[in-house]
């Protein structure tokens, strides 16, 4: 299945329980958090929760703990499992020791959740590509409710090629099926979204970030590799190929259809081929200009009135955050 042969990586768990990285992952999530109610729940007895946190990994006793389940429904209808502060912290620290797992087989143009490789260096891609073509066809693929439709198996498979720890690969794996609860199911099947045992990853986790990045990343180095696409850019499931040759897009898109059965992914009615022109990244590029979408901005500017009246704190620091979000149309 895969095109990469890489020495499978150990000892990886004993970094899960040391004392000074489980403190330091608990600072940035501290800062991250806006409900500051669970941040004094958990202060009140810091030293017990990180000592706890401590135990239950170095004696290998960790169960993930159950989901806080809400929907949201902006920018799409999406069901969300929240964690309280201590699940939170271990999937962070097994979610830092994946990425570093995993970083080295990633292309660099996978540009989601990476340190230095997010959305901004995805636009600067796009504006590098743009420019070195001219004119050119660009085929965007999108895949099917992507983060339900991860194999369980599949993913398992693909993650055991590249790691050797078992007792990491244990926590992961617990990680993975927890989604699988049956108070999760049916809670998904009260708000029509269909969900099923052996799929799908928690929306909300750390972990699920990166594995969402993983799990085609076969399919990256062969669009790159065997397709000899240079052109090339993913965001999680959002995948966009330039080339100057329209019909050659077209039997990569051919291709590309019958690997994604490998990973028991489908494709959806958004997949398309333009010419000089894409949305990607919540921007439209044309030409060589670049605008916010509309629906994006009418959904900040939705944001910024409301916070405005009820918090005018975070009104002034989501405005800052946003300039550069704004800026970023200037070519």
């Amino acid at each position: 299945m895969g095109l990469l042969i890489m020495k499978r990586v150990g000892n990886i768990y004993n970094n899960l329980y040391d004392l000074n990285h489980i403190i330091s992952v608990y600072n940035r999530i501290k800062c991250n958090t806006k409900n500051k109610y669970r941040i004094e729940q958990f202060e009140d007895y810091f030293c017990i929760n990180i000592v706890n946190i401590y135990n239950v990994l170095k004696y290998n006793k960790y169960e993930v703990g159950k989901y806080n389940l809400f929907i949201i429904y902006e920018p799409k209808q999406r069901l969300i499992l929240n964690q309280d502060l201590f699940n939170k912290i271990v999937n962070h620290l097994v979610g830092n020791e994946l990425i570093n797992v995993l970083e080295k087989s990633l292309i660099d143009s996978n540009v989601a959740v990476r340190i230095n490789k997010g959305t901004s260096y995805g636009i600067k891609l796009v504006k590098k590509y743009i420019n070195e073509l001219n004119n050119y066809y660009c085929l965007k693929i999108d895949i099917k409710k992507y983060f339900y439709s991860i194999n369980h198996n599949i993913l398992k498979d693909l993650l055991s090629k590249k790691i050797k720890d078992k007792l990491f690969l244990d926590v992961l794996y617990k990680i993975i099926d927890s989604s699988d609860e049956d108070y999760i199911l049916e809670y998904a099947r009260k708000h029509n979204i269909i969900l099923k045992k052996g799929y799908g990853l928690p929306i909300g986790n750390l972990t699920s970030q990166i594995l969402g990045i993983f799990y085609l990343n076969n399919l990256d180095h062969y669009i790159k590799e065997k397709l000899k696409i240079k052109y090339y850019i993913r965001y999680m499931d959002d995948m966009v190929l330039f080339h100057k040759d329209k019909e050659y897009l077209k039997y990569c898109l051919d291709k590309i259809i019958i690997y994604l059965k490998k990973y028991d992914l489908e494709l959806n009615n958004k997949t398309i081929i333009t010419k000089n022109s894409l949305c990607f990244l919540g921007y439209r590029f044309y030409n060589k200009n670049i605008k916010i979408l509309s629906k994006n901005r009418r959904r900040i500017y939705k944001k910024l009135r409301l916070l405005k009246y009820k918090d005018y704190d975070k009104y002034i620091k989501s405005l800052n955050s946003y300039y550069g979000y704004f800026k970023i149309q200037k070519y």
